[in-house]
């Protein structure tokens, strides 16, 4: 990658010089910027990024990604990488010598700061403008490469910042396959803990679903929201908040369930069928690792289905199964976001509930 950072600083100058003469090149307002988030998995960062910007492939080696703008005049690099003196067998920069070498490597430079553990450098190239961020992390480093036509300077000021102060380590473990036990199933059982305490015992979750009760805004990502499956026939129908989550005037908005006795958890395999689940007494809360949440059916002569959408694909997801008042399981289907574990959708359509 560091390669790759002397070439965005010199090979593509050129290209980009030309772009800065195209007469039907865009306008982008920064008061009407959206942000998506981009997961690293393999070396578990995150980052937001403006809208405008398409992703594009990883990287080969998976580090990070880069983002254009559709006429290709700005440009966005996230990555992971170490910080080497190749002329002493690769050791490891200190932070100082970081931005030292970086500093030594680039030109016109107009804006450089050091921190504890970060660096943040600008400098211009002709009309073009970069703005350097570099996050220590351990032995590595997290980094933010921006580039742009220097007339986009008051528009790009706060969108850098915005990135920059969005960047995330160390967002979720990895190791969910190899280490069920694991930090992040710790994280949610004391995570599920609050939320049947907050949503669950003693409180009909229906009612302060429909209610837009406050007490959901902790569990409950603000990008991603809720959706509820519900089935008024034989056909699973997905229905978001606008669509009032499909409540209806059969909806039980009444029952409040209480526990017998000390919250027990138990973990079940990923393909076990919930609706073999004993869920009578409220006496176990059964949770559960799932690859994904269930496919809506599109087309009823073929049955061919679709996948559910989710601003998060790659993120680690986990069920559990609560009765309702019939002591039909109802799942609840939690991803894990940059904020922590989130409730994304509510299932109650198991075992033809």
């Amino acid at each position: 990658m560091k390669q790759l950072i002397i070439l965005f600083s010199t090979l593509l100058i050129v290209s980009l010089s030309a772009c800065g003469n195209n007469s039907d090149k865009k306008e982008t307002n920064q008061s009407s910027v959206e942000y998506e988030t981009y997961h690293n998995q393999h070396y578990n960062y995150s980052v937001e990024y403006p809208n405008f910007l398409i992703s594009q492939e990883e990287s080969d080696n998976g580090d990070g990604q880069k983002f254009l703008s559709e006429d290709e005049r700005i440009k966005l690099l996230v990555y992971r990488d170490y910080k080497n003196d190749y002329l002493t067998e690769g050791k490891l920069y200190t932070l100082e010598e970081a931005f030292q070498n970086d500093l030594n490597l680039i030109e016109g430079v107009f804006n450089k700061t050091l921190k504890n553990n970060y660096y943040f450098i600008e400098h211009k190239a002709e009309d073009i403008l970069y703005s350097q961020y570099a996050q220590l992390r351990n032995d590595d480093y997290l980094n933010i490469l921006f580039q742009y036509p220097q007339e986009e300077k008051e528009m790009m000021k706060d969108i850098v910042e915005q990135v920059i102060e969005s960047l995330k380590a160390d967002v979720y473990s990895t190791e969910k396959d190899n280490n069920p036990v694991g930090e992040l199933e710790y994280k949610f059982l004391a995570f599920i803990k609050e939320f049947l305490n907050d949503c669950y015992w003693g409180k009909n979750f229906n009612k302060l679903l429909r209610d837009n009760n406050n007490i959901l805004a902790t569990y409950i990502d603000s990008k991603m929201d809720i959706r509820r499956y519900y089935a008024p026939g034989t056909i699973s129908i997905l229905a978001s908040r606008s669509e009032g989550f499909g409540f209806d005037d059969y909806t039980d908005f009444e029952t409040k369930p209480k526990t017998n006795s000390e919250e027990v958890f138990e973990l079940i395999a990923t393909d076990e069928n919930p609706c073999m689940l004993n869920t009578e007494g409220n006496s176990k809360i059964y949770y559960q690792w799932i690859e994904t949440v269930p496919e809506l059916l599109v087309d009823m002569e073929t049955f061919e289905t679709e996948q559910v959408g989710i601003i998060y694909p790659n993120a680690q997801m986990m069920a559990i199964y609560l009765p309702n008042a019939y002591n039909n399981p109802v799942g609840y289907y939690f991803i894990y976001t940059p904020n922590g574990w989130k409730l994304a959708f509510v299932d109650d359509t198991l075992c033809g509930a």
